[in-house]
């Protein structure tokens, strides 16, 4: 099938080649528990190979798309301060919020986090035993790959087709942007209704913030490296919790 050759069309139908295949596999997964297990791989995988294909349709790679590494040092001090300004604040909210949860409506909860009743008050610990300790480390190993696959999907890929369909005319902190990387971020939201729950939503918001470092870079390095410490603090604040 010929590529579109509009960018905000084949961005469009690239996403939505990716979803609907991951929607497939997610509907199949729940009455073959196997294939549950490789949905998130088969998602990273999709989300690198997608975008490289399409790359590659039109004679690029995936430097192109911010892909490489050639000003780590910068990505990464970008990602730390980042998450130095960010995560403290985002702390003490999560902990607020928590609290708030279970006093709000039986039926309202469910919309608005995953989480089944009341919160201790923040512990962090490392797991007792050593599955335990396996379990964790699985977890913020998969969490990596996911972050990296996510944003070269969403701010390499989709962000470089749709800013040149509307390229990005403010700068903000010196970084610029614009309707490209607003879409990019709504669409990433939209694709974690992949399990429907209206909460998953609010990953817009972040987002923005990886779209930021993306152009502030130019580079999904230091994007890729927020990503993943924004879902790590997320996991150990939720065990903290509960």
């Amino acid at each position: 099938m010929q590529v579109p050759r509009d960018p905000l069309r084949e961005a469009l139908a690239v996403w939505l080649s990716v979803m609907g295949g991951l929607a497939a596999l997610t509907l199949l997964g729940g009455a073959v528990p196997v294939v549950a297990q490789f949905v998130g791989a088969l998602a990273v995988a999709a989300f690198l190979a997608a975008p490289t294909f399409a790359l590659e349709r039109r004679g690029q790679d995936a430097r192109d798309a911010g892909f490489h590494s050639g000003r780590l040092p910068a990505d990464l001090a970008w990602s730390l301060g980042a998450c130095a300004v960010v995560l403290p604040p985002f702390a003490l909210l999560f902990s607020r919020f928590v609290e708030l949860l279970p006093r709000l409506p039986a039926r309202v909860q469910p919309l608005l986090a995953p989480y089944v009743g009341t919160p201790h008050p923040l512990h962090f610990a490392l797991p007792q035993t050593a599955g335990g300790v396996a379990e964790l480390a699985g977890r913020i190993a998969g969490n990596a790959a996911v972050a990296l696959a996510e944003e070269f999907f969403y701010r390499g890929y989709l962000t470089l087709r749709l800013e040149e369909r509307f390229p990005p005319r403010t700068r903000i902190f010196g970084a610029p942007l614009g309707l490209g990387a607003v879409l990019a971020a709504a669409l990433f939201a939209l694709g974690h209704l992949l399990v429907p729950a209206p909460f998953r939503l609010a990953v817009f918001f972040p987002a923005l913030l990886f779209a930021w470092l993306r152009a502030r870079t130019g580079t999904v390095v230091g994007a890729a490296i927020c990503h993943f410490l924004f879902n790590v603090a997320l996991l150990l604040l939720e065990r903290a919790a509960y």
